[in-house]
């Protein structure tokens, strides 16, 4: 089936009916030819949406061109990412990362029934996500409560109370073990207290109100092999002695490029 269109064609209309005037003179008009333009929508490919202007109209209204859009959202992604990473991820003096030594290591619980630990991490974290990986497969999940932090406006971590949450999601939670808003806040409660850099993951003892450890790799050491009287899968061993040559090797690959090269922003 197939649409005819109108456009252009060309219309005879007939002469009006002879007509007698209030001076008793007969008029006639001369027929005429008339052009009409008629546009049918059917026959008329519409134009396909532009994404960009129709964001910029729907955000800012006809006022912003799509450019400087997408040159204000460039520099401010820009400038937060350079924030965070000021806190999170500190430069030498040639702007590459240079990762600090943590301040609190700990191979070893000296706590025979450690119940009293809680784990802040930050999803932003690598580092914090093999925490909570290793946390999960050992069965780990009620014996070790965690609260997560985001990045605040100034880069530092802090806690928000979201209502309704899914528990099956994981975002940003309150600090669940001594109700805190900011991480720096945590760790002021030790009792020597604390200024230096506030990291995740840590490991935070809420009986003795003192940071356990705040390194990564000494955290997956401790879930693996020292909380299995806690665990859920005591006989998982993610670290077995006739593995370990290939896991150090893989290490030697995977930290390098991957966990440390999430901070390489140009």
């Amino acid at each position: 089936m197939q649409c005819t269109s109108l456009i252009n064609s060309h219309i005879p209309i007939p002469p009006p009916k002879k007509c007698k005037t209030s001076y008793g003179f007969a008029t006639t008009a001369n027929p005429t030819r008339r052009r009409l333009a008629i546009k049918m929508s059917l026959n008329e490919t519409p134009k396909p949406p532009d994404l960009i202007s129709s964001v910029t109209k729907l955000l800012w209204g006809p006022s912003l061109p799509p450019g400087l859009l997408i040159s204000t959202v460039r520099t401010a992604w820009h400038s937060t990412w350079r924030l965070m990473m000021s806190q999170l991820a500190p430069s030498d003096s040639s702007g590459g990362y240079s990762r600090p030594a943590s301040k609190f290591r700990a191979q070893k619980l000296t706590r025979k029934s450690p119940t009293t630990l809680h784990l802040y991490v930050g999803l932003p974290c690598p580092w914090a996500h093999r925490a909570l990986i290793v946390r999960v497969l050992k069965g780990l999940e009620e014996a070790i409560p965690v609260s997560v932090a985001a990045p605040g406006t100034d880069g530092s971590w802090e806690f928000k109370d979201i209502q309704g949450r899914n528990e099956d999601i994981v975002i940003p939670t309150r600090d669940k073990a001594n109700g805190c808003r900011t991480l720096k806040e945590v760790y002021g409660l030790r009792r020597e207290g604390y200024n230096g850099r506030c990291t995740v993951p840590m490991l935070w003892d809420k009986e003795t109100k003192e940071v356990v450890c705040n390194e990564s790799y000494d955290i997956i050491q401790l879930f693996n092999s020292e909380l299995n009287g806690l665990a859920r899968n005591p006989d998982l061993d993610l670290n077995p002695p006739y593995l370990k040559d290939q896991i150090e090797k893989w290490n030697g690959i995977i930290y390098p490029n991957v966990n440390n090269g999430v901070y390489r922003y140009v």
